[in-house]
């Protein structure tokens, strides 16, 4: 894992302050490859690369790394797990490689085949800078589902882009300016992290995103698009029951898990009580020897501890405790803050990066964890809950219905088709109000249930839909955050249930698989019984708990903040918000979250010494 940053000058050739530029990208990312840098200046491109050594740690896998024949450049960010198989094809066809690590096979797999066809072959996590010498064409590409970021702005004739947000923040030409209409979109959970920034002029590379740069300007596309993906006449006849399912998933796991265990640097995994995490910790058994887990453990609110130590002796690994508690999660809130360049409206945030320095301080670098198993095999209440609203539609209960009946409630569906859209309700005169703050979303689930059209069900239809739904929305914001938290430990996250043949899988397995007799991810369920322990397998699904009780009195924050000057409050209306969030957990997470953000970047306040005025508020309000 790596940061990659870079400048495409459209006037022509990189100047020094282009180069200097991408250094000072490099300096404020650093945590992302604490372990070498490279820089290259070429034709209009000034290229950086920070590097985090995985596989090969020798200096034949630094970067910016040039082909053999000299008219290829990569700066690339991920790992893409198939890359013995690549490298063994490419041996074939003549390529020829000095070292061990993936890099090398990416690079020559772009130079050989070309970008849009490679890009189709990688299996893994990526995001990276490839420029063509040959062609004078820059390639910027990302991952299918966007486990990896990249953050690109124009600006002053040129494509700067950076593997976070803070490195194109931190030049002295680029301003620093939060976008009022994207805090709004944030506030009322309108927005995803996969595309969208709260800063001005700065954008996120679309997950499957493949970018071609030139002389001539930016031309965007995608080489890989889930609805697209998705061949709905495959899912439907997915109906039918097939008993070898549960052994097709625990061949894909067994095959992904081992993947992503490949590694010369030390690994552990993430294990909650949950059977996802449970799952990769258990499954990883059987590709490694010396390994370990960890599992955080909070001194209030829910605790997980126990759940996972059954895991860890069903599947016979170790697994380490990480304390939690109110003053060093409040010392991490600013600095989680600062790293994922948002509210962070994830309660947990604080506390995985408590488990990412954990990790570092253990001499840990890759950290395995259950991610994309909730939104690819339906685990959460709102995939079954958006279907029930539809089951008036089928039979029997559909033959109760008159003609007009079935129009007219038609109609109010398809108006808010799940139970977390945005609209409230067909007669709400705010309707349209609402859709104009994220017109996108509304237009992006009309196209998913138009794609899924020949799903005969609704109840499946929809069910499939609102998954597909939280792969654009929900997904993002988790990869998003895995991603900042752990590099800012120079930690690398790997999420083996994102896989390309599990995402296939996933998308065209029925949901009459999904969600059976009243259990979500039934399907996965039956895999984990080879696995772990019954009574994790039967426990109600409880995320990332931390109790949100760590915060309580915050909202003091805000009385004299600065969130009020970007939102233009009143001293009446900021007296209102900071009430409001004092009685209302979801605002006052992301209310004080968002107070942090804009003293971090528009006024300049240290995490430290944002950490410590937090803890003397709960002390003054006797919490």
């Amino acid at each position: 894992m790596c940061g990659i940053a870079g400048i495409w000058n459209f006037s022509g050739n990189p100047g020094e302050t282009d180069m200097a530029d991408v250094r000072r990208m490099i300096a404020v990312t650093a945590h992302r490859g604490p372990d070498g840098q490279g820089y290259h200046a070429v034709d209009s491109l000034a290229l950086g690369h920070c590097r985090l050594s995985i596989i090969d740690p020798t200096d034949r896998g630094n970067q910016p790394m040039q082909s053999g024949d000299g008219l290829g450049l990569l700066s690339y960010n991920g790992e893409v797990y198939n890359f013995r198989e690549l490298r063994k094809e490419l041996t074939e066809q003549g390529a020829s490689f000095s070292g061990d690590c993936d890099t090398e096979v990416v690079l020559n797999a772009l130079r050989i085949w070309g970008v849009e066809r490679a890009v189709l072959r990688f299996n893994g996590m990526f995001a990276f800078a490839y420029y063509d010498m040959q062609e004078k064409v820059l390639w910027l590409a990302r991952d299918r589902l966007g486990v990896k970021s990249l953050s690109v702005a124009q600006y002053e004739n040129r494509l700067i882009f950076c593997s976070e947000d803070k490195g194109i923040l931190a030049l002295d030409s680029f301003p620093t300016e939060i976008s009022a209409r994207d805090v709004t979109l944030r506030l009322a959970a309108q927005a995803s992290d996969g595309q969208s920034s709260l800063f001005r002029r700065i954008r996120r590379l679309p997950p499957g995103g493949c970018w071609k740069v030139s002389a001539a300007g930016v031309e965007e596309s995608r080489f890989w698009d889930a609805l697209e993906s998705v061949d709905p006449e495959r899912l439907e006849a997915g109906s039918r029951m097939k008993d070898d399912l549960p052994h097709q998933l625990e061949t894909l796991l067994k095959s992904s898990i081992a993947r992503h265990c490949i590694s010369d640097a030390p690994l552990a995994t993430a294990c909650s009580g949950g059977i996802d995490s449970g799952l990769v910790t258990a499954m990883s058994k059987s590709a490694l020897q010396d390994y370990h887990g960890y599992v955080m453990d909070p001194d209030v609110g829910v605790n997980e501890v126990e759940a996972a130590q059954r895991t860890g002796r069903k599947s016979g690994v170790e697994i380490r405790r990480v304390a939690e508690n109110r003053d060093k999660y409040l010392r991490n809130l600013p600095k989680s803050i600062y790293h994922v360049e948002n509210d962070t409206h994830f309660v947990s945030t604080p506390s995985l990066f408590a488990m990412s320095e954990q990790c570092r301080a253990d001499g840990v670098k890759v950290l395995l964890t259950g991610e994309g198993a909730d939104e690819l095999f339906g685990g959460y209440n709102w995939h079954h809950n958006s279907a029930r609203l539809w089951r008036k539609l089928d039979p029997p209960r559909s033959l109760l219905l008159t003609r007009s009946q079935r129009k007219k409630l038609l109609k109010q569906l398809r108006q808010a088709p799940f139970t977390t859209s945005l609209r409230i309700g067909i007669q709400d005169s705010r309707n349209a109000v609402t859709l104009a703050l994220s017109p996108d979303r509304i237009i992006l689930q009309e196209k998913i249930l138009e794609r899924l059209a020949p799903v005969r069900n609704h109840q499946a239809r929809v069910f499939a839909a609102r998954g597909l739904l939280d792969i654009y929305s929900h997904l993002q914001s988790l990869l998003h955050r895995h991603d900042r938290i752990s590099m800012a430990s120079s930690v690398e996250l790997r999420v083996p249930f994102i896989e390309n043949d599990i995402i296939d899988f996933a998308l065209h397995l029925h949901p009459d698989f999904k969600y059976r007799k009243k259990t979500s991810k039934w399907l996965l369920r039956t895999v984990a019984r080879n696995y772990l322990p019954e009574e994790n397998i039967r426990a109600p699904k409880i995320g990332f708990a931390i109790t949100t009780s760590y915060t309580r009195g915050c909202e003091v924050l805000l009385s004299n903040g600065f969130l009020r000057d970007v939102m233009r409050w009143s001293d009446a209306e900021t007296e209102y918000v900071t009430q409001m969030a004092s009685q209302d957990v979801n605002a006052h997470v992301r209310l004080i979250g968002m107070e942090i953000l804009v003293r971090l970047y528009c006024e300049g306040e240290t995490p430290d010494a944002i950490g410590e005025k937090l803890i003397g508020m709960q002390h003054d309000s006797g919490q």
